[in-house]
């Protein structure tokens, strides 16, 4: 059974910070959007990438050593690094742990075969950086999990080969994040309120930093315009900055009304704009060039808000504990910046800043609304691909959904991680509705069932790739699976 410790209770939306006896820590990798984007939507639509009709299947399947045992493996944060290559887990059983997805997975989607003579060059140099990287930790490319005769796909549990290496924490890990520039780090926020940046070649730890007052840190981000530049969000209801060059951090930021703070990242075209999501129910944008007051804020949640994820420039996805996933246009926050860029500023002047948000105030109401999942209760996970424009969630239901962010209704993907191996994946169209149909009391007594034994998908995460459909999704026992799309 879950400890209370990885609970998102309700008590989370007052103003005061909780008690020890929180959730569940929960935060992923999220989609980087680049220059480029408008035109690969173009080329998606001559794709014909938004069909009403997805198909998934599981290719791969990392069980925990206990899968019985529901309170010492909880994977609460999944990541990859900037080339896709490798993914890193953490949660309560105070290990990070990195593999290689080609190892994992027994399709060859190491290479994109429509771009291969392109970036001949590039998947060149990633190569030999693999390579690399897996000869520094002692692992030979050729070694695989080992496979069973449940179903096509692999499995393995997490000491197995599919493994690459394991470091041990002091303490339970919330959220964890490879670092833009340097490949062989990993930043991690924990339950001590800790960040630390963790080389994954060394098994040491590179930096600690320790300014949160001993309150839990539940999300951490590295700048993509400036990698040198990390937030860590915090129980304590502040965001701390931190920098490479300083042993403190750089920069404070208080939320509104003290609340604490669930989630942090920033904006993909920006190092300065960073959104928070806070357990007053709310959305707030900051510019970091101006603390005091946030330029946006986005009130429609009816509970405590436990992640936010920029699917773009100017689309921002926030999920909460009233089980609804938010999809929101923050264009006129990006296009109307009320500073020129320069470095962090303290100063508590608002002029400029004030006005500014009091327009945004008006741009309120979201794009969209998700809420065929359960979140009630845990931080359940979010992930955006960019690319394709679809959101992924866990569920308190153990399952995993995934949301098409072009469409309204029902989700594109819920797949169920059951009791067993071999469950099978729904990707949700015309007639999927049908398919998954039973009756009300059949569907009350499974969702009681899972309630009781508290399972749930806890963390989630899209591999960043322009022409594959990959998901990473775990569960409260420490079942790890990845769930390839079709269209």
């Amino acid at each position: 059974m879950l400890s209370e410790d990885h609970h998102l209770r309700t008590s989370l939306q007052s103003d005061t910070a909780a008690d020890d006896d929180d959730e569940h820590p929960d935060s992923n990798a999220s989609g980087d959007t680049d220059g480029g984007y408008r035109q690969r939507q173009k080329k998606k639509k001559k794709k014909g990438r938004r069909l009403s009709q997805w198909k998934f299947k599981v290719v791969a399947t990392v069980e925990s050593d206990g899968p019985n045992d529901s309170s010492t493996d909880v994977i609460g944060a999944i990541a990859f690094d900037k080339s896709n290559d490798f993914f890193a887990t953490g949660g309560s059983a105070r290990k990070i742990r990195v593999y290689a997805f080609q190892s994992l997975s027994k399709e060859d989607v190491f290479f994109d075969d429509e771009e291969e003579e392109e970036e001949e060059e590039d998947a060149d140099q990633k190569l030999r950086r693999r390579r690399r990287l897996q000869r520094k930790i002692m692992l030979p490319m050729d070694r695989k999990p080992r496979a069973t005769n449940h179903s096509s796909s692999s499995r393995a549990d997490h000491t197995s080969s599919c493994c690459m290496t394991e470091i041990c924490t002091p303490a339970k890990l919330s959220s964890l994040k490879w670092h833009f520039e340097r490949d062989n780090i990993i930043g991690c926020g924990d339950y001590d309120g800790v960040f630390a940046e963790w080389d994954i070649e060394r098994h040491i730890a590179v930096s600690e930093k320790d300014e949160h007052n001993g309150q839990r840190i539940w999300s951490i981000d590295y700048s993509a315009e400036r990698p040198s530049l990390c937030a860590s969000a915090s129980q304590d209801g502040t965001v701390r900055m931190w920098s490479r060059s300083s042993d403190h951090s750089v920069a404070l930021l208080h939320a509104p009304n003290h609340s604490p703070v669930c989630g942090a990242e920033f904006a993909p075209c920006s190092s300065f704009l960073l959104a928070l999501a806070c357990a007053d129910s709310n959305v707030y944008v900051n510019d970091l060039r101006k603390l005091s007051t946030p330029v946006l804020t986005l009130s429609h949640h009816k509970r405590a808000v436990s992640y936010v994820r920029f699917l773009s420039k100017d689309r921002l996805v926030s999920a909460a504990i009233d089980s609804t996933l938010k999809l929101w246009d923050v264009s006129s926050c990006v296009q109307n910046s009320p500073m020129p860029p320069h470095e962090v500023n303290h100063d508590d002047d608002e002029s400029g800043t004030s006005h500014l948000s009091n327009i945004l105030q008006r741009q309120q109401q979201p794009v969209k609304t998700f809420g065929y999942h359960q979140n009630a209760r845990n931080f359940v996970g979010l992930s955006v691909w960019a690319e394709g424009g679809l959101i992924a969630c866990g569920s308190e239901t153990n399952e995993a959904f995934a949301y098409d962010c072009h469409k309204d209704g029902e989700p594109i993907l819920r797949y169920d991680f059951g009791h067993h191996f071999n469950s099978v994946p729904k990707g949700l169209g015309s007639n999927a509705g049908r398919k998954q149909s039973s009756s009300s009391e059949e569907q009350k007594s499974l969702i009681d069932d899972k309630q009781q034994g508290r399972l749930m998908v806890s963390a989630v995460c899209w591999r960043q790739k322009e022409s594959e459909c990959t998901l990473v999704a775990a569960n409260s026992v420490g079942v790890l699976r990845l769930i390839k799309g079709f269209f």
